[in-house]
């Protein structure tokens, strides 16, 4: 069976529109042939980000705030940043997360190495 970071955009949307029509999670995976967890996957996130191809919304709108919050004070630690970002947000994430973010973005520190 194919896993859930394997499905194509054709192929989540079929299992979104299937769910959509309100056929039963089992009749899904009988009649394509994913597993129950994959279509369950796939129709939560359609749910929670309302988008069937991913989360570029979700990223696009996080990235920007995440942009402005770190313009707004340059000398900010990853902990004021997390509290900031997750005062503007509905989701909390950890330090971690947006340290991973903010280097993904390509923020560096501005003292030479």
């Amino acid at each position: 069976m194919v896993s859930y970071q394997d499905l194509s955009e054709f192929e989540r949307g079929v299992l979104i529109g299937a769910r959509e029509m309100e056929y039963s999670i089992t009749e899904i995976a009988m009649k394509f042939r994913f597993s129950h967890t994959t279509i369950s996957r796939v129709y939560r996130e359609y749910q929670v980000y309302d988008i069937a191809g991913g989360r570029k919304k979700i990223i696009q709108k996080r990235d920007q705030l995440l942009t402005k919050i770190i313009k707004y004070d340059r000398r900010a630690t990853f902990p004021q940043i997390t509290t900031d970002f997750n005062a503007g947000t509905s989701r909390n994430v950890t330090v971690r997360t947006i340290e991973r973010n903010i280097i993904d973005m390509g923020f560096r520190s501005q003292m030479p190495t």
